[in-house]
């Protein structure tokens, strides 16, 4: 892979008192400065917030050289938002409350081949919204199943060719309140922060954050 050029690295197994996983260094510091703010405003927003991490895979056929519009994860966020929203319209109407949430983010694209890549996220949500993925599969009603139906809105695929394109890994789900350190969550969320697998000079970009 490629070096970035003009982005300071750090190999130190600790960031701003925080711990890093060991032996993924070097590190690109203005990555982990994005995943620390985009942390600390998850509990600005919800001082009670929940963190899911998951994995988000593209079918053989998506061709991401020649993307036109909305980056795709930008897509995916947006359409994701949208479900949520219907969700709490719905709920609503029924006369049943429903805690508006922000959707937080952190993303980085990777490549294991450099003719295929994949994408590791972590989301954001108020924990009065969502207690976790719910059921998992196609035919979720869940938190997983507006995750999944949102991919396949970005890929504009259906729910069977999109099946098996979101991983959920082990230990995915994270709590967070305010006053409490997140050492553990920083930690796992540095991954998406270090220098190896990813391929620079492209015209799209290998990390995004948000930012409110």
């Amino acid at each position: 892979m490629t070096q970035a050029y003009n982005m300071p690295l750090t190999t130190e197994g600790m960031f701003n008192t925080k711990p890093l996983l060991p032996k993924h260094g070097p590190y690109i510091e203005s990555y982990l400065n994005r995943i620390e703010g985009t942390i600390n405003q998850a509990i600005i927003n919800h001082p009670h917030s929940i963190a899911i991490r998951i994995d988000l895979r593209l079918p053989y056929w998506y061709d991401w050289r020649n993307e036109e519009g909305r980056p795709l994860f930008n897509r995916f966020i947006d359409s994701l938002k949208a479900k949520i929203k219907a969700y709490g319209n719905s709920l609503s109407r029924q006369g049943k409350r429903f805690h508006p949430t922000n959707v937080g983010f952190i993303w980085c694209r990777e490549f294991t081949n450099p003719n295929y890549p994949h994408y590791h996220c972590i989301l954001f949500f108020n924990k009065q919204t969502f207690r976790g993925l719910g059921e998992l599969g196609v035919g979720s009603t869940g938190l997983y199943g507006m995750i999944s139906r949102a991919w396949c809105s970005a890929l504009s695929c259906t729910q069977v060719e999109g099946d098996g394109l979101i991983h959920v890994p082990q230990n995915y789900l994270y709590h967070l309140r305010q006053g409490e350190r997140y050492d553990d969550l920083f930690k796992r969320a540095s991954y998406l922060a270090k220098h190896d697998t990813k391929v620079w000079g492209l015209a799209s970009h290998n990390f995004g954050a948000s930012r409110r």
